[in-house]
């Protein structure tokens, strides 16, 4: 039986789906070494369009990210070496991965904002807003499999 896709309200197939995890209850253990905590998996219904659409929002994403990180380090050893007086590449040679990361750039706009809309019309972490997800928030449950790495259990009250 298909049930209603999040996303879209196109039919979805069971194994369509994005897991996602709440969890609650954060108790430091071991003299506060250790936190232990409960953890709840749920399953949000998707359709293979919209799983398709997030993952391909993902991997460029990824690839934004790289190359971001890429340019930016190539532009501040080309900005030392200009500032100690040894040119390190020309101008020219900086043109492609600045480029390259513009091009990803415009995609990844385009993928969220502007025509590829069709591929999933609502962004992965839209499944926040999911009536169940909302009903264990209300509970008093928490985003995540687990709390964020050195969050202690009275930060977020």
């Amino acid at each position: 039986m298909a049930v209603e896709c999040w996303w879209c309200g196109d039919p979805s197939l069971p194994g369509d789906h994005l897991r996602t995890a709440v969890h609650r209850d954060v108790e430091e253990r071991l003299l506060g070494l250790r936190q232990e905590w409960k953890v709840r998996w749920l399953d949000i219904p998707r359709c293979r369009r919209c799983r398709h659409g997030h993952a391909l929002d993902r991997a460029v994403r990824y690839v934004l990210v790289g190359s971001f990180a890429v340019t930016g380090l190539m532009l501040l050893a080309w900005g030392a070496s200009r500032a100690a007086g040894e040119v390190w590449a020309d101008e020219w040679q900086l043109v492609v991965p600045v480029a390259w990361t513009l091009t990803w750039w415009i995609l990844w706009w385009w993928i969220r904002l502007g025509r590829w809309r069709w591929t999933a019309p609502k962004p992965e972490n839209h499944a926040d807003d999911h009536p169940v997800v909302l009903s264990l928030f209300a509970e008093g449950w928490l985003p995540g499999a687990g709390p964020r790495s050195g969050e202690r259990p009275t930060d977020r009250e």
